[in-house]
């Protein structure tokens, strides 16, 4: 009967009875795995599509309609990385030193991070805990006046820059700092704000924020390679 199939299944409303089955048994399949089994017992031939309309009426469709089953499946697909922010709360300087050593532990060459937060919120702590956690022994001082200053520890490039004295942000072309974004080595920003136009994106943003005891930290991801990192960091 294949042509004869052929031609009932080109049928506006038989497709259109089948496709609604399809998606009526998804959706089953999807909250009530057990239906699985039910699925595969309902067997029909292909010579009989004419009759699936009256075998077979269309099922009532979903609460939320046939769209809002899509968009369910679909939210399960493109939602499956969690993009939540971390937050956490650091009442002193050990707190902040035992969160830099897990933060030292994900990173990895070519990242750039932005950190704000007010004066004193601690974002030069982190970055001195941050380099002392990978392993540098030297003095870890504020680039409030040099603007950058470069370490190397654990086989890693770093570079920090603070651009608080930043008043145009033409200063970030003329002070050559884009040549310092090369892929390979890890850029720690405080105030980036002063030259958002030209920073590169920022695959991670650490926000701080002074509380009655200690400080409060919020750790989002931007692109993927951000997410990987926030994804292994320890709990």
């Amino acid at each position: 009967h294949a042509q004869r199939a052929g031609q009932q299944l080109g049928r506006a409303r038989t497709s259109g009875t089948v496709f609604c089955h399809i998606i009526h048994r998804t959706v089953i399949a999807v909250r009530q795995p057990l239906h699985q089994a039910r699925f595969g017992a309902a067997e029909f031939g292909i010579a009989d599509a004419h009759r699936l309309e009256a075998e077979r009426p269309a099922p009532f469709p979903d609460a939320r309609g046939k769209c809002g089953v899509i968009d369910d499946l679909r939210c399960r697909v493109l939602h499956e990385a969690d993009d939540s922010p971390i937050t956490l709360q650091l009442a002193d300087e050990a707190a902040t030193a035992a969160f830099a050593a897990k933060l030292a532990q994900v990173l990895r060459p070519g990242l750039t991070i932005w950190l704000q937060g007010d004066l004193g919120a601690g974002k030069t702590t982190l970055v001195r805990a941050l380099l002392h956690a990978l392993g540098h022994r030297g003095r870890v001082k504020s680039p409030s006046y040099a603007l950058v200053e470069l370490y190397e520890a654990a086989g890693l490039h770093l570079r920090h820059f603070d651009l608080y004295r930043f008043r145009d942000a033409s200063e970030w072309e003329a002070a050559g700092f884009r040549d310092e974004f090369n892929g390979r080595n890890i850029c720690l920003i405080e105030w980036p704000e002063k030259a958002q136009e030209l920073l590169p994106q920022a695959d991670m943003t650490i926000g701080f924020e002074i509380l009655p005891v200690g400080r409060k930290v919020t750790l989002n991801a931007n692109t993927t390679t951000g997410r990987e990192c926030l994804g292994k960091l320890p709990n």
